[in-house]
């Protein structure tokens, strides 16, 4: 398996994009939480330089223009690279006290941009205000401030960076363990694409969603082996099964080529045309289990009730099943059982059903066809009590042409069972087999969804 592109990795391109978009939302959240922090600080700044303002308000409250002035120049020996400067101007805007010397400056707070020919190139946050006839304008260096923006935004900065670069690493840490992953996956398929049905792709403990998928596959791999499996067995029991009567055909035929008397001829040809028409018919039902298994007759769907399909089978066969030596009753209850389905299917299987009974069961044997609501759903049952089917071979019954040994004398081509579980399916409905003791018993469960409660 080539290895690729690094960013045509699915991995790779992957982490990026949540990368990108975490670095994005992350750089949104620094702008929103630096202009906080901006805002943080110059309150702050603001709140410095209003306490020196106070201060010296103060003092002149106290003592007068002579207390303000001995103020800040108390405050003057503190102050380092002019970090707080002070003016105080008279009536006539003659400077008083002070370090700075200001020119149209607002009263209230304000900025003054930083200035290369002072000592400290830096702004400041002024503010002015009055003291009787006189103002005075103080202001705080916004240096420290500016140092600290300074640095949040380049932690912002970093911090980013290191994000981002943490999810490359990430991705290619994730480019080359999924790369790894899906190597041993493609090996496997390509195993499996070769003829190897029975390689199953490795599905780890984590069961994440990859996991979840070679699960889905693995099934879906097991249904496919099984319906190889199912058709190679088909091919070779048609091949099987279908001999016999196309050498009879064939052998009657002959017979009938050598015969010169018309009546003989005649019973020669009819020979062969039974084995043909059963032939046929053997044909037909694989289609019509084709058809079942496709899914395509759910389009003819309607809701019936099965109650009264049920009591119709039973008086057509009881008359048969008594002029051969059978006896069928019913277990219905009274009233509807509404379910939604293809009615003329569920004929189709009872009908295969009742035939199968009368045909493997002896003479005077009992036949009972019932039906019942419970907890599972809606369940149709029809029991014998007959030689039965050993437990052994319940489930194999159900495969096409599959025939038990002593049924081998009997007429049928060994679909009508297959027949009944293709309708069964169709219908989502579940079939058993068991021991009806004596006999057997088969019982097919039609799920509740659409069924409607007896009335």
């Amino acid at each position: 398996m080539r290895g690729g592109s690094f960013f045509k990795s699915t991995a790779v391109r992957l982490a990026i994009i949540y990368s990108s978009l975490f670095v994005c939302a992350y750089l949104a959240a620094n702008v929103v939480a630096y202009q906080m922090v901006l805002r943080y600080l110059d309150d702050r700044l603001e709140a410095a330089v209003m306490e020196r303002y106070r201060e010296i308000e103060s003092a002149y409250r106290a003592r007068g223009v002579s207390g303000a002035i001995d103020m800040i120049e108390s405050h003057g020996p503190a102050i380092r690279r002019q970090e707080t400067i002070y003016a105080l101007r008279d009536a006539e805007g003659r400077a008083i006290a002070g370090n700075a010397a200001f020119v149209d400056v607002p009263s209230g707070f304000s900025n003054l941009a930083p200035d290369g020919r002072r000592e400290a190139s830096t702004g400041y946050k002024l503010f002015k205000g009055r003291l009787g006839d006189n103002e005075l304008i103080v202001g705080k260096s916004e240096d420290d401030t500016e140092q600290l923006a300074r640095i949040v935004l380049l932690s912002f900065g970093w911090t980013t960076a290191i994000v981002f670069a943490v999810g490359l690493l990430g991705a290619t840490g994730l480019r080359y363990r999924a790369r790894s992953r899906i190597f041993a996956l493609s090996q496997a398929a390509h195993a499996i694409g070769h003829g190897e049905l029975s390689r199953r792709l490795a599905v780890s403990p984590r069961m994440d969603e990859i996991d979840v998928l070679c699960s889905e596959v693995n099934v879906a791999l097991g249904r496919l082996e099984s319906s190889v499996a199912a058709l190679k067995q088909v091919t070779t029991d048609i091949a099987h099964d279908l001999k016999t009567p196309i050498g009879r055909a064939f052998l009657a035929l002959d017979d009938a080529l050598g015969r010169d008397d018309p009546e003989e001829v005649k019973n020669a040809v009819a020979a062969a045309q039974h084995e043909l028409s059963s032939l046929a018919s053997t044909f037909d039902a694989l289609l019509r289990i084709a058809r079942l298994e496709s899914g395509s007759r759910r389009a003819h769907f309607v809701e019936f009730d099965l109650a009264g399909l049920v009591r119709e089978i039973h008086e057509i066969y009881e008359v048969i099943a008594s002029e051969e030596g059978h006896v069928l009753t019913t277990k219905v209850p009274a009233g509807e059982f509404g379910m939604r389905g293809d009615p003329d299917l569920i004929r189709q299987m009872l009908t295969n059903l009742l035939a199968n009974s009368m045909r493997h069961t002896p003479v005077g044997s009992k036949i009972v066809v019932g039906l019942a609501s419970n907890d599972k759903g809606l369940e149709l049952s029809v029991g014998d009590n007959g030689p039965g089917i050993p437990e052994a071979e319940r489930s194999r019954v159900l495969e096409r042409f599959y025939r038990l040994d002593k049924s081998r004398t009997t007429e049928g081509s060994g679909l009508g069972l297959s027949m009944v579980k293709a309708i069964s399916e169709l219908h989502h409905a579940e079939i058993e087999l068991a021991n009806n003791a004596p006999g057997l018993r088969v019982g097919i469960v039609f799920p509740r969804d659409g069924e409607a409660s007896p009335s």
